[in-house]
C-alpha cells in the first residue's frame, strides 16, 4: 500500500497499485486448407439426387445418387456414407460405400471399412488394408486425356456390372489380395 499526501487538503489518501493484464493473443484461425472438419455435411438421414456441385469441403453421411463435383475441395464419404455417383474433387476420402468412378485432383484414400465399386483416377491412391474394392485404378494422370468420370452422368460400366452381380459378389478384399 502506497501512501501520498495531498498538498491542497492536506490529508493523506490511500493508492493501491493497479494489476495490468498482460495483452492476450487470440488463437488464430487455421487456413481453410488444414481445416479438420468440412464446412458442409450431408448427414445420415438425407437423402440426394441429382447434380451436386460446391465450392467447400463436403462430409457424406447420408446417401448421394448421381454426379459430386467440389474442384478444388475435400469429399469424405464417412462410414455412414452411400455413394451411387461420380465423383471429382481436389482429394477424395471413403470410409463408406461407393458405386461410381472417383477422380481426385491430387489424392483419393480409400479407408479400410470401405466398399469401393467403380474405377479410381488420381496421382496418388492409397488403399488400405481390408478395404473391399472392384474397379481400375488409374494413377498416370497427366497423360491421360480423357475427362473426370464426374463428366458422365452416370456410374460408369464396371460400377453398373458389379451393382449387378451383387453388392459382394466379385468385390475383392484388400486383405485377401
Amino acid at each position: 500500500m502506497l501512501s501520498h499526501r495531498s498538498e491542497s487538503k492536506n490529508q493523506e489518501s490511500t493508492v493501491f497499485p493497479q494489476a495490468v493484464e498482460a495483452p492476450v493473443q487470440k488463437p488464430q484461425a487455421k487456413p481453410q486448407a488444414e481445416s479438420a472438419s468440412p464446412r458442409a455435411v450431408i448427414g445420415p438421414k438425407i437423402r440426394f439426387k441429382g447434380e451436386l456441385i460446391g465450392e467447400e469441403d463436403l462430409l457424406v453421411q447420408g446417401t448421394v445418387e448421381g454426379t459430386i463435383d467440389l474442384k478444388g475441395h475435400n469429399l469424405i464419404v464417412g462410414e455412414q456414407g452411400v455413394l451411387h455417383a461420380n465423383a471429382t474433387a481436389k482429394t477424395i476420402t471413403i470410409e463408406g460405400k461407393v458405386q461410381g468412378d472417383l477422380y481426385g485432383e491430387e489424392r483419393i484414400a480409400i479407408k479400410s471399412s470401405s466398399q469401393v465399386q467403380g474405377n479410381v483416377k488420381a496421382e496418388r491412391v492409397v488403399l488400405e488394408d481390408g478395404a473391399k474394392f472392384r474397379g481400375s485404378i488409374d494413377m498416370d494422370v497427366k497423360s491421360s486425356k480423357s475427362m473426370p468420370p464426374s463428366s458422365a452422368s452416370a456410374p460408369s460400366k464396371a460400377a453398373m456390372e458389379s451393382k449387378e452381380e451383387g453388392n459382394d459378389k466379385g468385390m475383392h478384399d484388400s486383405a485377401k489380395s
